[in-house]
């Protein structure tokens, strides 16, 4: 495919998955959880639109969503049983008193606990998506699966989640009905999911024969970023990888592997099958959408 086609695929397939992400400037599109807390701390709006805009990790963004002292207060509670520390003394002062609202929202508090040896006395503060993502054993293909769903469901989504999406979004490419032009035209394109590690940035590489093969004729390969709802003719330093280390660039995860463009085979069963379909039916009518107007 010529670069120009190839990128039109990419900026359709960015858009349709930040468009989802970010669709709606509503506290609905968060979890019953951490719409309470914002009211409880009387956020602004726009302090919760920028949770949707998050490069990096859940905690990362809980810690600048919250404040270091609100988070520290959460391990505080976690470290001590789920029971309030007798060092807060009778009357909690306002980080500690929202730590406590912050325990009644069960699964705000569970990721919490999920990630304490992240956090890891508070000595890590912004860990990496990809160390969330393993501490949280999304290392199968199942897995990541499910994490692209939960993102899809919470409508909000780090730079690992949405170029995830933007992944099985473009490897389940449909084949037929109104999706077989697109289709039958990206057939032969490659697409791989793509980090520049240590640099904590994920991005889907498109390509024509595979990164590995093309990364050297740049007009055969292109960058879909779909936490910026945007492609890029090439990968950019302190973007796509650190400094001036293009080694650094490798695919995110071995269970997920580039293919060709609608050749994915999904690993979910029952229920979760069903949620990760629906949420690629959405993105792939999104896509269509997206591609129309370029």
């Amino acid at each position: 495919m010529l670069k120009a086609d190839m990128t039109k695929y990419c900026t359709a397939a960015a858009l349709a998955v930040r468009t989802f992400i970010t669709g709606s400037s509503n506290l609905n599109n968060y979890g019953a959880g951490i719409r309470q807390i914002g009211t409880d701390l009387g956020l602004r709006l726009d302090d919760l639109d920028n949770l949707k805009k998050t490069r990096g990790s859940w905690l990362g963004t809980m810690v600048d969503f919250l404040g270091t002292a609100r988070v520290t207060a959460v391990y505080q509670l976690i470290a001590n049983g789920d029971k309030k520390p007798a060092s807060w003394g009778a009357a909690p002062n306002a980080a500690q008193q929202s730590a406590l609202n912050i325990q009644k929202q069960t699964d705000v508090y569970n990721t919490f606990k999920r990630f304490a040896t992240l956090w890891n006395g508070g000595a890590n503060p912004h860990p990496k998506w990809q160390q969330e993502a393993g501490a949280m054993g999304s290392s199968t293909k199942q897995a990541l699966e499910a994490l692209a769903a939960r993102a899809a469901a919470n409508a909000t989504g780090n730079c690992g989640e949405t170029s995830l999406l933007a992944y099985l979004l473009l490897a389940t490419l449909p084949k037929d009905g109104k999706y077989q032009a697109a289709y039958t035209a990206a057939r032969d394109l490659t697409v791989g999911w793509y980090d520049g590690s240590p640099f904590d940035h994920a991005y889907v590489i498109v390509s024509n024969r595979g990164y590995a093969t093309d990364k050297n004729t740049v007009a055969s390969y292109c960058i879909c970023d779909a936490w910026l709802g945007r492609a890029y003719p090439d990968l950019l330093s302190d973007l796509h990888y650190g400094g001036t280390n293009l080694q650094d660039v490798k695919q995110s995860s071995p269970a997920l592997p580039e293919l060709k463009v609608g050749t994915y085979a999904y690993a979910s069963t029952g229920d979760d099958l069903t949620r990760i379909q629906g949420v690629t039916q959405i993105l792939h009518s999104a896509f269509l959408d997206e591609l129309a107007k370029l």
